[in-house]
């Protein structure tokens, strides 16, 4: 049921990001960049919560690439694989 869910709101946030995409007409835009644009202060956040108590390799090539991606490419992969995982979990029972 929360794959379900999941595939739902992340289906919806690459429609969304797709949407503003076509109305910007600038090109695609990274998830960074919407990440900012809606609550700039969490980003910096999980940066500082990243590089301290966990370690700053992860956030400077690893966070910094997957943030770099599209927010398109990156909710659509998202939704598919709460979708596979639902699909697979339904045809186990």
């Amino acid at each position: 049921m929360i794959l379900r869910v999941l595939t739902v709101l992340f289906l919806g946030a690459a429609i969304g990001a797709a949407i503003s995409d076509v109305v910007s007409r600038s090109g695609m835009a990274s998830l960074g960049e919407v990440w900012f644009a809606i609550h700039s202060g969490s980003l910096n956040l999980s940066q500082a919560i990243t590089q301290r108590y966990l370690s700053p390799e992860i956030w400077d090539p690893y966070a910094i690439w997957v943030l770099g991606q599209p927010a398109t490419v990156f909710f659509g992969l998202l939704a598919l694989l709460c979708f596979l995982g639902a699909w697979l979990r339904a045809r186990k029972a």
